[in-house]
């Protein structure tokens, strides 16, 4: 048997034992004492009601109180012969089928009752196994007696607990085999969850199937979810850390090769080799780092600036953004079309006018850096309560598996990591966060050699 088995067994079978022995304590010593309690308050309810009855009612009476309550009543007039009296009363009991080998009325009863008290005395009948419980009251000069035969509680006690004996030793027995049986049923399951549980402490995320409709089935299905989910998590980390690894090791080619141009300038300066454009080369080595170090502060702080909403019309700011990009436009000469905005009343929205400037920036420099067929595409709806935003521009990418990671930081979507299409990874990740701790509905598709990205902007409420 199992441990839990054991535990249940030991514990129900001493509560058993507990609950027996005092019903066997009980019955053999308190039961008895208990029966002739009642047996006197039977008696001494019914003497109550004869000493309240005349001596005419009582006689027409009495037969009728010996069958309702199973006792015998004999009455005879008071003799100062002890002897005499004695005889007549045992007379009359055997004349009314009571039997006594021990009966004697003595000269204490009956001064008891001349001085108006009630006598109750138990004359045991030996080894007739009984004992005869006799009430006395003096009424009208009459000895009046009411009688219970009792037989002797002490033997059929033992009978009682003999017989409780035995139903311990089957209910013990029959105990070890249900509590053996649920605790398998119990155990069974748990020691699943247990290897389960194990699996997961070891990284093998596994799961059971548990069907027992109670608790347990409850925490199987919860553990299952857990495993789930921590296996999502797991290897959500690996492919994070994995992104990770790759951006760092760009990163630092991203800083090493600037610092090596910079390095490669100064001696040239050292040894009289500037031709008049090293010092400008160094400056613009620098500004390369100092934006890349930039991007990674806004990444890192993003997540602890506070979002300060106003009301400003979203419109008006992307038309701001879009005239800052207007030099690089012409230079690479895209063409930027935007349908279902003329002629519309400006969309107004609440938000963090700054952030939201930033992530439209990113938004119209990734489009303009990565466009393939020099073309942007904007597109504005208006809903019930949303204003949806769409920026397109064309692509050679046509993978969509893990498109929607392209949010996240230091992920890219090409393996090569060409600074064409891929980038640093982290301009993205700032749209991402600056939406989401908005609460604003986004995504990115790839469809027809086109990527789009699209943001559902809450409408603020202009009266």
């Amino acid at each position: 048997m199992n441990k839990l088995g054991k535990k249940l067994s030991i514990s129900i079978s001493i509560a058993i034992v507990v609950i027996f022995s005092i019903s066997i304590l009980l019955t053999q010593y308190f039961l008895p004492k208990y029966n002739l309690y009642k047996s006197k308050e039977n008696l001494k309810q019914i003497t109550s009601k004869i000493e309240k009855m005349d001596k005419n009612k009582f006689d027409r009476s009495r037969e009728a109180i010996e069958n309702k309550y199973g006792i015998t009543i004999v009455y005879v007039p008071v003799n100062n012969n002890i002897d005499q009296l004695n005889g007549t009363v045992s007379t009359q009991l055997y004349k009314s089928g009571i039997t006594l080998n021990r009966f004697w009325i003595t000269n204490e009863t009956l001064q008891s009752l001349a001085e108006g008290k009630k006598v109750n005395v138990l004359y045991d009948q030996g080894k007739l196994k009984s004992s005869f419980l006799a009430s006395f009251i003096q009424k009208d000069n009459m000895l009046i007696l009411v009688g219970s035969s009792i037989v002797h509680f002490s033997d059929i006690a033992q009978i009682v607990n003999e017989f409780n004996l035995y139903m311990l030793l089957f209910s013990i027995t029959l105990i070890v085999v249900l509590v053996w049986i649920l605790s398998k049923k119990i155990t069974t399951p748990l020691k699943e969850l247990k290897d389960v549980s194990e699996d997961i402490s070891n990284l093998k995320f596994e799961t059971v199937h548990i069907k027992t409709n109670d608790e347990i089935e409850d925490l199987a299905n919860s553990i299952n979810v857990m495993s789930d989910k921590l296996h999502m998590a797991h290897d959500e980390l690996k492919r994070k850390n994995k992104n990770l690894k790759i951006v760092m090791s760009d990163l630092t080619h991203e800083l090493k090769t600037p610092l090596s141009l910079i390095k490669a300038y100064c001696i040239g300066i050292k040894d009289g080799l500037d031709d008049g454009t090293y010092l400008d080369m160094i400056v613009k080595q620098t500004d390369n780092i100092s934006d890349l170090i930039g991007e990674l502060l806004d990444f890192t702080k993003m997540e602890r600036d506070e979002i300060n909403s106003t009301t400003f019309n979203l419109t008006d700011l992307f038309h701001t953004c879009l005239e800052t990009y207007k030099i690089e436009i012409e230079t690479k000469k895209i063409k930027v079309t935007s349908s279902n905005l003329h002629g519309q009343p400006p969309f107004y929205v609440v938000a963090d006018k700054d952030k939201i400037e930033m992530v439209l920036s990113n938004l119209i420099s990734n489009a303009i850096k990565y466009t393939e067929d020099d073309r942007i595409e904007i597109e504005w709806m208006e809903l019930e309560q949303e204003i949806v935003f769409q920026i397109k521009n064309g692509t050679n990418i046509n993978q969509t598996e893990g498109l929607e990671q392209i949010w996240e930081p230091f992920y890219v979507l090409e393996a090569s990591r060409n600074k064409k299409t891929s980038g640093t990874g982290l301009g993205l990740a700032i749209v991402k966060t600056i939406l989401n701790r908005h609460h604003f509905n986004h995504g990115v598709s790839i469809s027809n050699n086109q990527i789009q990205f699209y943001i559902y902007f809450k409408k603020a409420s202009i009266n």
